[in-house]
């Protein structure tokens, strides 16, 4: 049965209780039944509330969501109780003047920024680009498209533990120069290293593109070439030790 069948057999149970008393007036207004005809669901204080507006309502949920109430009719009571509840709140915030609150409208304005940014950015994506603006874009702009994939060791700054930052600096120096003298990396981070995500995985932390690394760990990533190590990194936790097990290199069109 599709979402419009539904809606065209359903039958209304408006039954509503409000146990918060400052609520009681305007939950006491009718959600009237008589009169509705064909292509209404509910009448409201008097406003129609149409099978499309419903519909259109449904179809701005998540999927899964969408499904749940599509594909039972008690459900889709249970929604539409819902939706004519945020109604009545929204005529209740409107008579007590909440819409006209400087903080409120502020509030407001951002978001349909926010909404006319993403609808242009949507626009701008599903607007149709020849391969010829693809290649060209890609030739211009490789260094984006550049990955590495590296792998770290990180030592944590812990004056509770008696490790302060100069102590972590030292460790990290040392785990430099045991790694530039050829001892195997993966082994001196499942060791050593005080990150357990990193211990775990041998160091690895897996490909990135340039931008995607923090700023600091970033520069020097792509900065060096594959095989090489860092020297440590310092970070307001702590410090890294980075090697570069591929790249850099550019991903293919």
């Amino acid at each position: 049965m599709g979402l419009k069948d539904l809606l065209i057999t359903f039958t209304l149970s408006l039954a509503f209780c409000a146990g918060c008393s400052d609520f009681n007036r305007f939950y006491k207004e009718k959600r009237q039944t008589p009169g509705i005809g064909k292509d209404t669901v509910a009448v409201v204080n008097s406003e129609r509330i149409t099978k499309e507006e419903l519909i259109r309502s449904l179809e701005a949920l998540p999927v899964k969501q969408r499904i749940i109430y599509m594909s039972d009719p008690d459900r889709l009571r249970e929604y539409l109780d819902s939706y004519i509840n945020q109604i009545l709140l929204y005529k209740e915030a409107k008579r007590k003047g909440i819409d006209k609150r400087e903080d409120i409208k502020q509030k407001v304005e951002r978001y349909k920024r926010r909404l006319l940014i993403q609808a242009l950015g949507e626009e701008i994506l599903n607007r149709d680009v020849s391969e010829k603006e693809v290649e060209r874009y890609y030739r211009e702009n490789q260094r984006r498209f550049e990955q590495v994939r590296i792998s770290s060791i990180f030592i944590k700054v812990a004056p509770e533990q008696g490790v302060d930052r100069e102590e972590a600096r030292k460790r990290a120096k040392l785990l430099t120069e045991r790694a530039r003298r050829g001892e195997d990396f993966k082994r001196l981070a499942e060791e050593f290293s005080d990150d357990k995500i990193l211990r775990d995985k041998g160091g690895d932390m897996g490909y990135f593109l340039r931008g995607q690394l923090p700023g600091e760990i970033d520069e020097v990533a792509f900065s060096l070439k594959q095989g090489e190590v860092s020297n440590p990194i310092e970070t307001k936790k702590g410090f890294y030790v980075v090697k570069v097990t591929e790249g850099p290199s550019v991903l293919p069109l």
